[in-house]
C-alpha cells in the first residue's frame, strides 16, 4: 500500500515538473519570437539612432554615457515587462525559463539577443 502511494506521489511530482518544464519551453519560444520581432527591434534601433550622436564626439563624457546606459536598461526592462504582461507571466518566470535555455539549439541572432538582455538587466 505504501509503495503504491509512494509511486503515485512520485509520478505526480514528475508530471508537475514536466508540465512546468513544458510551460517554460512555451514561454521561452514566445520570448525568442518576441526578441526577433519588430516590436523588440524598432524601439531599440530608434533609441540607438537617437543617442548615437553623443558617441560621434571626441569628448569622453562619462556621465552622459552612464545616463544613456540607464535609459537603455530602462527601455529593455520596459519591453520585457510588456512582454510578460502580454503573455500573463512574471519576470521571475521568464528568468527561470531563460536559465533552462540550451543555447546550442539557438541561432546566432537569438544568442546575441539573449546575451544583450542579460548584460543590460544587471
Amino acid at each position: 500500500m505504501l509503495r503504491r502511494f509512494s509511486k503515485k506521489r512520485n509520478s505526480s511530482q514528475s508530471s508537475e515538473y514536466s508540465n512546468s518544464k513544458s510551460e517554460s519551453k512555451k514561454l521561452l519560444n514566445k520570448f525568442l519570437d518576441f526578441i526577433t520581432s519588430s516590436i523588440w527591434s524598432i524601439p531599440i534601433a530608434s533609441f540607438i539612432e537617437q543617442q548615437s550622436i553623443v558617441f560621434d564626439r571626441q569628448q569622453m563624457e562619462i556621465e552622459v554615457y552612464e545616463q544613456i546606459h540607464k535609459e537603455y536598461s530602462s527601455l529593455i526592462d520596459t519591453l520585457i515587462e510588456c512582454f510578460c504582461e502580454d503573455v500573463s507571466t512574471s519576470t521571475e518566470n521568464l528568468t527561470e525559463a531563460l536559465k533552462l535555455l540550451d543555447q546550442k539549439n539557438l541561432s546566432l541572432r537569438q544568442r546575441v539577443s539573449i546575451r544583450e538582455i542579460f548584460i543590460y538587466r544587471k
